[in-house]
């Protein structure tokens, strides 16, 4: 089944491009037409995580701060390497056919990981480190590269920082956005080594039970086991209570309704009311990603029936408290409730948000969200609004998180209207006109006033650039291309950026945790040992379902090119050049890592 989100629409056949620049300071309104700056700060975009905030570190994991906060955050963090996951992002030159047997004139469409070892090795290290974040405190959002910070006693007792943890504000986002990196991997890698660590299973089974604790949070209720020895866990959660009321729990919310309870925003603010929806339709879509890993990575039929359940308690919880009537604007969905009757109406710019519900791939009642965008891009929506600067009307959605600034516009809102636009002409003048609100700069800001571009927050804020390259490159196949820019990192000394070690999964019949089961005999004699069927097994595993591709090269229908020496050895029997499937070829790619 493919729960790949329909938004944003591919529209890289209908826009063209112009040769000549855009200058920063002048905008124009184009005919579904992107200007060459455009097409330049796509790529400076997309790179800049890679190249400003990303660190490699040992033991195969991956830090990556948020840009001028030198802190990982599990949300950011996720969100910044997203566009390096799109599926079939990037175009490949290929002669004859592809390895699904069809000729698609010399063309196959791949994400970055997949032709690049070293975006391979950010991302699966980034995947590691965030499930060991979790493992390390479940309801931090965020976490430092080191745990010698010296925290002053509110800090520990009141604001809950101690050791790894930055920030303890806990938001339901946080983790959705760590299972989406995780199944978007996977799509890419169905069965990389570093999705079947036992770490990443753990980090997502815990955040389930967390969730599926914060429904009866009214209750006090809070997860257990053996993978709760936190310094913080075996109580409920409780934070500042000059943020959060009641001592620190939050306001009061009907318990047991399905929807599970969030203390922040994703703008790091507090819940007025418990239920952030956005966050719990995210939580949905999540939820459905890591029913199929545990069915076809992880072979957990518990953990798949946990994930299924919790995803239809959530789904049924935002149809029944998550709508509500409008005067103006008849059904729309609520920002935020206590499943007691009260609901906040409005909408932030941070993501989740209501404005990104088809973005997120949650299946939406399409009235509803009419209805809802219609609310939130007006002025009944008290962070919407507009503004003119030098002949350029904005409008757009802001953020509490930026009050200070007049008339505030978050760029992330406005690339979020182009992201979920059907309309390439209207997704295009969104990205010129978000260039000319850089203030000359060509980053996207934290925000910037409606009335003069100039007064902006985070001159270095790299989440919402990636949001503006994966815009871009959903409209065009310029970007990304290496002859317009690739990335340019320092070189690390002492790190290891080859992926990890193989192991292969056993499938759950591991004796030990360092269990390896590295071909399919290893794999049936682990399962007979067990007594379980080998069967199902058998035909899942991808030690048993070794086929390598040969890329077009095969003599004979069932050929296998298993490693990079057969596919060359295919390549130089038909006298075709070898360069193209070097760089791109999986079977090669692992070598060029190491």
């Amino acid at each position: 089944m493919d729960l790949l989100p329909k938004y944003p629409i591919d529209h890289r056949r209908s826009t063209k491009t112009s040769s000549s620049s855009s200058s920063s300071s002048s905008y124009h309104s184009p005919s579904n037409t992107l200007s060459d700056m455009a097409i330049t700060q796509c790529h400076r975009a997309l790179w800049h995580t890679i190249e400003t905030t990303t660190t490699i570190l040992p033991n195969n994991e991956t830090f990556v701060v948020t840009g001028d906060i030198p802190d990982l955050w599990l949300r950011d963090s996720s969100a910044q390497v997203h566009p390096l996951l799109v599926p079939n992002a990037y175009r490949v030159e290929m002669d004859g056919v592809v390895d699904d047997g069809v000729h698609h004139d010399g063309v196959v469409r791949k994400s970055l990981v997949q032709v690049d070892p070293y975006l391979e090795r950010v991302v699966s290290g980034l995947i590691l480190k965030i499930a060991r974040y979790i493992r390390y405190d479940p309801y931090a959002n965020a976490f430092k590269v080191h745990d010698h910070e010296a925290y002053s006693d509110y800090d520990r007792d009141v604001l809950g920082r101690h050791g790894y943890i930055a920030t303890w504000n806990y938001e339901l986002d946080s983790a959705c956005y760590f299972m989406r990196m995780v199944y978007f991997f996977h799509v890419s890698f169905p069965f990389h080594p570093i999705l079947r660590m036992r770490e990443v299973r753990d980090a997502v089974s815990i955040m389930i039970d967390v969730w599926i604790s914060e429904q009866r949070h009214e209750a006090d209720e809070y997860p257990n086991g053996t993978l709760f020895d936190c310094q913080h866990c075996g109580m409920p959660y409780r934070y500042n209570p000059a943020e959060l009321d009641r001592g620190g729990k939050g306001t009061v919310t009907a318990p047991s309704i399905g929807l599970t309870w969030s203390g922040f925003r994703p703008s790091d603010d507090p819940c007025k009311y418990g239920y952030l929806i956005p966050a719990n339709m995210f939580a949905v879509v999540v939820l459905r990603y890591m029913e199929e890993m545990s069915e076809v990575v992880w072979i957990d039929e518990p953990l798949t029936k946990k994930a299924r359940r919790l995803r239809e308690e959530i789904d049924d919880g935002i149809k029944r408290h998550g709508i509500v009537e409008h005067e103006k604007y008849g059904k729309i969905y609520a920002y935020e409730v206590d499943g007691l009757g009260n609901a906040l109406l409005e909408d932030d710019a941070n993501i989740p948000s209501l404005l990104s519900i088809p973005y997120l791939g949650y299946d939406y009642h399409p009235e509803i969200f009419a209805n809802t965008k219609r609310f939130i891009l007006s002025s009944d929506n008290p962070w919407f609004h507009t503004g003119r600067f030098d002949g350029v009307e904005y409008s757009g959605i802001g953020s509490l998180h930026t009050n200070h600034i007049e008339s505030s516009i978050w760029p992330m809102a406005m690339i979020m209207e182009g992201l979920i636009s059907d309309n390439s002409t209207h997704k295009a003048m969104l990205v010129e006109k978000l260039l000319v609100a850089s203030a000359g700069t060509g980053w996207m800001h934290e925000s910037f006033s409606a009335n003069d571009p100039n007064s902006f927050s985070r001159p270095w804020f790299c989440w919402p650039d990636s949001l503006f390259a994966e815009l871009v490159m959903s409209l065009t196949e310029e970007c990304p291309t290496r002859e317009r820019g690739w990335y340019g990192v320092a070189k690390q000394e002492n790190i290891d950026v080859a992926p990890a070690p193989y192991c292969g999964y056993c499938y759950g019949a591991a004796d030990h945790e360092i269990d390896c089961c590295n071909t399919c005999d290893d794999l049936v004699a682990a399962h007979k040992r067990k007594g379980w069927d080998v069967d199902k097994v058998r035909l899942i595993a991808q030690q048993c379902n070794i086929c390598g591709s040969c890329y077009g090269a095969h003599e004979n229908d069932g050929d296998c090119c298993n490693t990079c020496d057969d596919l060359l050895a295919a390549y130089k029997k038909k006298g075709w050049d070898e360069t193209n499937v070097r760089l791109e070829a999986k079977q090669c790619i692992t070598r060029v890592a190491r």
